[in-house]
């Protein structure tokens, strides 16, 4: 992957997590944790291994969307 490619597949996924509805219940913390490896983790880890990062993040957000927390 390049890194122009990784860069869009994280905004995509930030967009993802922020047009997520609230609808007054608890988030699920698959989003809160997929969320904080795109920001925090994401500025402090190396550019060779942000792929990983994205690839995790991306299965919390999937697994988080088939099982609704309630």
């Amino acid at each position: 992957m390049r890194r122009n490619e990784i860069e869009q597949q994280r905004s995509e996924l930030i967009e993802h997590l922020q047009n997520i509805p609230l609808d007054g219940k608890r988030l699920n913390p698959l989003y809160r944790k997929a969320k904080l490896l795109l920001t925090k983790k994401w500025i402090r880890t190396p550019a060779v291994h942000r792929v990983g990062l994205l690839k995790a993040a991306l299965w919390l957000i999937s697994v988080a969307d088939n099982n609704p927390f309630i």
